[in-house]
């Protein structure tokens, strides 16, 4: 197999990978969700699985659940009446813009003010936004009688905007005839990681049993505005994905959740996120067992819901007990969102080439600590790539070269039987024999980059920290496609050298003549592709030329001498 048609062949299984994830995208099978033995005993909150009576738009049904091991079915209902966001506190550092509301104390606006919507644009990726991208993530304390809820309204210890650069508290409280809530927001200006702490004065003469509950809830703002192919973010998954050290890590797109309602419990570690391209907004509690319900309410200005419920904390009377929890809010930083929680870098998502994906990450991102440049490290990769499959390929162009050495004869035996097809096949075939060239030679090095092709077609679509990231001159985002279209012209210049230098036996007229036309083809295609993974692939053809020459070459001089 020669070299071009290997290229064929990766690019064509490439978009056949393509094609089948749209098609897994637009034509979903049933989800299965994790019901039975994954639900929480005698918990109250196996309720919101019963089927719902949409209510009218100007009554939406929020669920509050019941502290997670009571019994009782009987969920107090509240109603959404669409008022206009107070904001009552504006928090800025270095890396975020925070707004938060009077409703809930909850978090309904993050700007991620590191990462440009546009290279070089003065707007930010907004993450949650009340206004229009809606997006929040609130919480509150359940015990069997005393509710602090999302929709309680809370006062501000803190300015209403303040700029912070050292590691700050912003105070919001909320007080009751039977208690107070205070919650507690630390903010740490190098950090997307805030700490939630909910802390709970019980001012009667019983004991509570509470649990803490925090939820995100969202719209779907990609909602019937299908991405273009340029698209980065394209196939990337968007919904919940939840997580424990126990079970892993499981994922409900937005479809899913319009399907079936979620309801699980989670072990140890565990965490709940609203998951989306490049970013995501998560909520980690510290327990040791927790319950999630992820589900669709479709009459909700927010009507994709993820709720966390945890195990309960007794409050004694006339006393104080602190509920924490940690919400992320920012990109997905491979490096550092372990840190934060076990698992929380599984949100990148490289789908079924993950085992590929992340090998390839470290090592590109292990390059990028020595060289600061990911375009300069996509190219040391390569050379990597290749040095590690130089053996392969020497043997691959070794077949080649003496295939071409075999052109002359094989040309003459094609005229002595064009006539007979079946007889041609078979002298040719005798002739490798005799010859001992193995025209499949080549295929085994091809085979092995086809997935490492498409991993890193994923590395470049998820890794955030390759996003607008600059190479030089005219290459200033490896995310996007070349604008000048000079990578795929020099990918088309090593495969028209390429194919100069291959031989194709038996080949007729009309073939030819579309092999000939197959690099121009193949470099409109490439136009399309980030100019990350052109890079990668001009430099593998540039270096295959290289190679194939300097091995024709020798061969030739070896039989020149003999």
């Amino acid at each position: 197999m020669n070299n071009t048609k290997s290229l064929y062949l990766i690019t064509l299984m490439f978009l056949g990978f393509i094609l089948y994830t749209q098609w897994q995208k637009d034509y979903p099978t049933n989800p299965v969700v994790n019901t039975g033995n994954d639900v929480v005993e005698n918990s109250s909150l196996s309720s919101v699985i019963e089927d719902e009576t949409p209510a009218p738009v100007t009554a939406i049904n929020d669920d509050i659940p019941q502290p997670l091991n009571n019994n009782s079915n009987d969920l107090p209902v509240v109603t959404d009446s669409h008022e206009s966001t107070q904001i009552i506190s504006t928090v800025e550092t270095p890396l975020l813009k925070l707004e938060f509301s009077a409703k809930g104390a909850a978090l309904v606006y993050a700007e991620l003010k590191a990462y440009p919507v546009k290279k070089k644009s003065a707007q930010r990726v907004v993450l949650m936004d009340y206004r229009d991208n809606k997006f929040k993530i609130d919480a509150g304390l359940v015990t069997e009688n005393i509710k602090f809820t999302h929709n309680d309204v809370y006062q501000s210890r803190t300015p209403s905007i303040m700029t912070v650069n050292e590691v700050t508290d912003v105070v919001f409280t909320h007080q009751k005839p039977e208690g107070l809530l205070v919650k507690t927001y630390t903010i740490d200006p190098n950090s997307y990681a805030i700490k939630v702490t909910q802390t709970l004065t019980n001012q009667t003469n019983q004991d509570w049993n509470t649990s803490e509950y925090q939820q995100l809830m969202r719209n779907n703002p990609w909602l019937g505005n299908d991405p273009g192919f340029t698209d980065a973010g394209r196939y990337s998954f968007k919904g919940v994905g939840y997580f424990d050290a126990e079970n892993g890590y499981e994922t409900r797109d937005f479809d899913d959740l319009q399907d079936e309602i979620t309801n699980v419990k989670l072990g140890p570690e565990s965490w709940v996120a609203m998951v989306q391209h490049y970013f995501f907004a998560g909520v980690i509690p510290t327990t040791e067992q927790s319950q999630v319900v992820a589900k669709y309410r479709p009459n909700s200005s927010h009507p994709y819901l993820a709720q966390i419920l945890t195990n309960n904390k007794v409050v004694a009377a006339g006393n104080t007990v602190a509920f924490d929890s940690t919400w992320y809010v920012g990109p997905k930083l491979q490096k550092e969102l372990p840190a934060i929680a076990r698992g929380l870098d599984l949100t990148v998502d490289y789908g079924f080439f993950t085992a590929i994906s992340k090998p390839l990450f470290w090592v590109l991102e292990k390059i990028h600590g020595f060289v600061g440049n990911w375009g300069w490290s996509i190219v040391l990769l390569t050379v990597l790539i290749k040095l590690l499959f130089f053996k392969l390929s020497e043997a691959q162009y070794k077949s080649m070269a003496r295939m071409r050495k075999l052109q002359p004869r094989i040309a003459v035996l094609k005229e002595r039987y064009k006539d007979d097809k079946p007889k041609f096949n078979q002298e040719m075939m005798g002739l490798y024999q005799k010859e001992k060239v193995n025209p499949l030679g080549g295929c085994l090095p091809i085979l092995i980059q086809i997935p490492v092709f498409i991993a890193l077609y994923w590395v470049l679509l998820e890794s955030v920290e390759l996003r607008q990231a600059p190479f030089m001159l005219w290459i200033q985002d490896l995310s996007s496609p070349d604008p000048y279209f000079i990578l795929p012209a020099i990918n088309a210049a090593a495969m028209i050298m390429t194919q100069r230098l291959s031989p194709t036996p038996g080949m007729d007229p009309m073939q030819a003549k579309i092999m000939k036309f197959m690099p121009i083809a193949f470099s409109v295609m490439f136009a399309f592709f980030q100019s990350g993974l052109v890079l990668y692939w001009a430099v593998n053809s540039v270096l295959s030329l290289a190679q194939q020459w300097v091995i024709t070459k020798r061969i030739d001089a070896q039989d020149d001498k003999s």
